[in-house]
């Protein structure tokens, strides 16, 4: 990846702020790239439009409406840092990384993590997307949790612990009474979620510094990481919380953050004091693109269609199998 000029031209300028977004947005997608450049070939799934083409990151970021808010805070690690420096600096850091393997420093890191957190503020709707699914997935399961209170209250108890506010007062009575009325008082819980707990780039910004980070190279033949129009992903540790109620929080204990960097990079974010990098087999490239496939909101990007993931059934699969599979899960 080659050292990024200042500023960029777009076709899609609906203001110098919007515009600033899509050149980073170009830079990081064009990590997916063969020749790391935003004019080269990238595959997209589109699940929304049920097609499967091939595309630049140029284009992908002209035609997706990415840059839907403003940010208004300034991070003081970055109060000297304009806009365009930000862009040539991170694409630089990308660079350092991509060779590396790793962190180059604590400066690249920083970059990085500010990168993550505009990525995440910038997609609002994530966060109803979050909402919808827990809400749903939590009807589904409650006829299952009130048949089984020992489970229950061990869900209950390692949602207190992970630090989530009134977890610990969600009895198995109450949980007894939303389902019996079916009512909507689930939402209430899900205090994870990004827009009531984080105000800007900079509050985000800080919670991911407070995670190490470990960054994995996918295994060579295993097809890379893939990435999506909402990258940034957060679960629960824990499989039984990550099947439950309670949504997860950037501040939250016992969660990880996952953030595909380039196709041969991944980066993940934990509260577990682990740092430095290891490499990655094929089944556990093919299981983070997984992944990422799962929290995508209508767009999938990839160097090529040969990437692997897992179906539903745990099995590998290629890239070109995708679109097929989203069209009949519909």
């Amino acid at each position: 990846m080659s050292k990024a000029k200042s500023g960029c031209t777009s076709e899609h300028d609906e203001g110098e702020g919007a515009r600033k977004h899509e050149c980073v947005l170009q830079y990081y997608l064009s990590g997916f790239t063969r020749n790391h450049d935003k004019n080269s070939r990238l595959y997209v799934v589109d699940s929304a439009r049920e097609h499967a083409f091939v595309s630049t990151p140029q284009s992908v970021v002209a035609e997706r409406d990415f840059a839907q808010i403003g940010i208004d805070a300034e991070d003081p690690r970055f109060a000297d840092l304009s806009y365009a420096q930000f862009e040539s600096e991170l694409a630089s850091a990308l660079a350092r990384l991509d060779r590396k393997g790793d962190f180059f420093g604590d400066t690249d890191r920083a970059l990085i993590l500010r990168l993550i957190a505009e990525l995440v503020v910038l997609n609002p709707d994530r966060t109803e997307m979050m909402r919808q699914y827990k809400q749903e997935r939590a009807r589904r399961l409650s006829e299952l949790a009130i048949a089984n209170r020992q489970g229950w209250e061990s869900q209950k108890e390692k949602a207190a612990a992970a630090g989530i506010e009134g977890a610990a007062d969600f009895t198995y009575e109450k949980l007894m009474n939303f389902v019996e009325r079916n009512d909507e008082t689930i939402a209430a819980h899900t205090t994870g979620h990004l827009a009531r707990d984080l105000q800007s780039v900079t509050t985000l910004h800080n919670l991911l510094h407070r995670r190490s980070w470990m960054v994995a190279r996918a295994a060579r033949g295993s097809g890379g990481f893939i990435t999506s129009d909402r990258p940034v992903t957060l679960t629960w540790d824990d499989m039984e919380m990550e099947a439950g109620f309670y949504a997860p929080g950037f501040g939250l204990q016992g969660t990880s953050v996952f953030f595909p960097l380039t196709k041969d990079l991944v980066m993940r974010g934990r509260f577990d004091g682990r740092v430095g990098t290891l490499a990655l087999p094929v089944t556990s490239v093919a299981g983070i693109n997984s992944r990422t496939v799962f929290y995508a909101g209508h767009q999938i990007y990839a160097e090529t269609e040969s990437f692997r993931f897992l179906d539903e059934h745990l099995v590998m699969r290629r890239g070109q199998d995708l679109l097929p599979m989203l069209q009949r899960s519909r």
